[in-house]
C-alpha cells in the first residue's frame, strides 16, 4: 500500500505531492499496490492519519501487504522519490512480511517467553508500526504476575507509543500508572514514568514542567536507560527563559 498524507489547498507542497501521487507515470509503476490519498483537511482522515505521526504534510508512506511500514517520508515529496520508494516497498515488503509473521508466531506460541514478545514488539516499534505495538505490550505491563523489570520495560514503551499516535493523555496516564503502581519500590519505574511525563510536557509546549520531570527521573536512577535518555532530552530542552 502507497500512502500519501496530504492537505488540499494548504501549500504548494501539498498539492504538488497530490499531482505527482496522481499522476500516470506513478499509478503505472504501482500497479501490484493499494494507492490511498488521505487528505486531512477532511477530518475522518485526519484522525487516520495520526497512528502516523504526521507532524507536517505531505508525508508519503509505504506500508507492506501486512501493515509493516517500509518508509515513511515528509516534504519535499518529489516524483524521483516516489518511483523509487515504490520500487524499495516491491523488493522488501516480502521479505519484512514473512519477518513479521515468524515474530508473530513465535510470540503467540509461548506467551510466556518474554524474548519473543519483544522482539515482536521491538520490530513494531522500529518499523513505526506503534498502533499494532500497543496491545501486546498492555498486556505484558498490566499482568501482576509478571516480573517488575518486564512490566517497566513494557509499560514505558506502551506509554510512549501512545504519544507517537497523538494520543497524548493516554501516554501521561499510562506513565502515571506506573509510577503509582510500581514506583514506591522501584526506581526505575519512577524514571520511566518521569522520562514520559517530560516528553508528555516538553510536547505540550511546558519545557518548565517537562524540565521538572526530567531531572525527576534522572534523579531516580541516573545510571539506567531511562535516566539517560532523560538527561539527552533535558540538554535538548531550550533554556530556561528562552
Amino acid at each position: 500500500m502507497i500512502v500519501l498524507v496530504a492537505e488540499l489547498g494548504q501549500s504548494r507542497a501539498d498539492d504538488t505531492a497530490v499531482s505527482f501521487f496522481e499522476s500516470k507515470t506513478v499509478k503505472d509503476m504501482s500497479q501490484d499496490a493499494v494507492m490511498v490519498l488521505l487528505d486531512i483537511s477532511d477530518s475522518r482522515n485526519r484522525a487516520t492519519a495520526t497512528r502516523f505521526h504526521v507532524s507536517e504534510t505531505p508525508m508519503l508512506l509505504c506500508l507492506s501487504s501486512r501493515g509493516v511500514i517500509i518508509s515513511r517520508d515528509q516534504k519535499p515529496i518529489t516524483r524521483n522519490l516516489m518511483s523509487k520508494r515504490i520500487g524499495e516497498a516491491t523488493r522488501q515488503g516480502p521479505q519484512l512480511d514473512a519477518q513479521f509473521d515468524a515474530l508473530s508466531n513465535a510470540a503467540r506460541r509461548e506467551p510466556g517467553d518474554f524474548a519473543a514478545q519483544f522482539a515482536l514488539t521491538d520490530f513494531l516499534l522500529d518499523h513505526h508500526n506503534a498502533v499494532e505495538a500497543i496491545p501486546a505490550l498492555a498486556a505484558i505491563a498490566h499482568s501482576e504476575s509478571n516480573a517488575p523489570a518486564v512490566r517497566i520495560r513494557a509499560w514505558v514503551a506502551l506509554a510512549r507509543a501512545h504519544l507517537w499516535i497523538a494520543e497524548p493523555e493516554k501516554g501521561s496516564h499510562e506513565a502515571e500508572a506506573l509510577i503509582a503502581e510500581l514506583g514506591a519500590q522501584n526506581s526505575e519505574a519512577r524514571a520511566g514514568g518521569q522520562l514520559v511525563l517530560g516528553f508528555y510536557d516538553s510536547a505540550s509546549k511546558r519545557p518548565a514542567l517537562a524540565r521538572q520531570e526530567f531531572k525527576a527521573a534522572i534523579a531516580a536512577a541516573p545510571e539506567s536507560l531511562y535516566g539517560k535518555q532523560a538527561a539527552q532530552a533535558l540538554a535538548n530542552l531550550p533554556k530556561a527563559g528562552k
